[in-house]
């Protein structure tokens, strides 16, 4: 933390322990007291720029070196950290979903009919695959609609239930064949994936 009065020392021009009258003839204390505002003046402006400038530093929510939101979950830079995090990567059709607090948070179960699969080997047919339940938790998830085709980038958990990667990167809606990051996911899938899904960029 920078010392408000240390600046201002370092910025006064003037050491205080010379006394004003005997430093100067008394005819040069306009001049001198004019000195002295000017030096207070510069060390505010120096304390308020220092001010802006380090609280500006890696803190803000606009820095491009941070991640688009997520708090306590990972983000994913690049397309191989993030198709390398997930145990399984498919595509599916959202069947139904429900709200549960089984895990102390409120959580939507979705249920998804596979359709295809792009890494690993799915459990079956149909996967319960869960995330925080829109609105209701930090960080909040997606609002996947029934019906509704996705890629589902999922992790197999300790008790064998499956979830979202993370909230931002763990889905790609699909629209006529592509697959269509969400808002705060910058990070495409790999060829690779995507053709073994039926799927173009």
């Amino acid at each position: 933390m920078i010392r408000v009065k240390s600046l201002m020392q370092h910025a006064n021009p003037v050491p205080e322990a010379v006394p004003e009258a005997a430093a100067e003839p008394s005819g040069w204390a306009p001049r001198r007291r004019v000195l002295v505002l000017g030096g207070l003046a510069a060390a505010l402006a120096v304390i308020i720029t220092s001010i802006a400038v380090l609280g500006s530093r890696g803190g803000g929510a606009d820095d491009p070196a941070r991640p688009p939101v997520a708090a306590d979950e990972p983000y994913y830079r690049t397309t191989g950290d993030l198709e390398r995090s997930a145990d399984v990567i498919v595509r599916a059709r959202v069947a139904a979903t429900r709200v549960t607090e089984e895990d102390g948070f409120p959580e939507t179960i979705a249920t998804v009919s596979v359709v295809a699969t792009g890494k690993g080997k799915p459990p079956g047919r149909t996967i319960h695959a869960s995330y925080p339940t829109p609105g209701a938790a930090l960080p909040s998830g997606p609002e996947l609609t029934v019906r509704h085709e996705y890629v589902l980038l999922l992790e197999r958990m300790d008790d064998g239930k499956y979830a979202l990667v993370n909230t931002a990167q763990g889905y790609y809606g699909i629209e006529t064949g592509h697959a269509e990051a969400g808002p705060d996911n910058d990070v495409a899938l790999s060829e690779g994936v995507l053709k073994a899904l039926g799927l173009t960029r």
